[in-house]
């Protein structure tokens, strides 16, 4: 198997490894995100975001990448304020996902809340200037996922987990 570090920074390194087969498989350290299912009124906010692999809009949950030294709770909590706004108080880890292990050692941890304490002005970054934060009903959200609109797999998790525990 070939190793090569393709990426390097002070707070992250990506290897790319090749196998016999010339399978590709990344490996990102840190490798970590966290995301929030947050409801408010029977409602899910979301947010659509461009994703330039795909190069298409995804309707994803809030979240992203933990800081170093950042527990993935408030890693949520902070992605939730940054990417819709939402100040929240308590929430509830649902479990851990790896949404593309073939490919990449990435693992997610979702969270859910229905405990919004404050509205505030959403705090993006340049590279986050596609997102936008909206309302949906939650069933309109699964059969949106149902129907294969939507296709974000760590969305269709984080709902699922949430569904299973009776929170949604």
């Amino acid at each position: 198997m070939k190793k090569e570090l393709v990426y390097q920074s002070k707070d992250k390194e990506i290897e790319v490894f090749e196998d016999e087969f010339g399978k590709i498989t990344l490996k990102e350290i840190p490798h970590e995100a966290a995301v929030m299912v947050a409801l408010e009124n029977n409602s899910l906010i979301l947010i659509s975001q461009f994703r330039p692999a795909v190069e298409e809009i995804i309707i994803q949950l809030p979240g992203g990448g933990i800081n170093v030294n950042e527990e993935p709770g408030e890693a949520a909590k902070r992605e939730l304020l940054e990417e819709t706004g939402i100040v929240c108080g308590d929430a509830m880890f649902l479990g851990s996902i790896q949404p593309s292990a073939c490919y990449s050692n990435c693992v997610t941890h979702v969270y859910f809340t229905k405990d919004i304490l404050e509205y505030r002005s959403q705090k993006l970054e340049k590279k986050e200037a596609s997102i936008q934060a909206f309302h949906i009903p939650i069933e309109r959200a699964f059969r949106n996922i149902e129907q294969g609109i939507w296709k974000d797999s760590e969305l269709a998790h984080g709902l699922l987990l949430a569904r299973l525990k009776g929170l949604i």
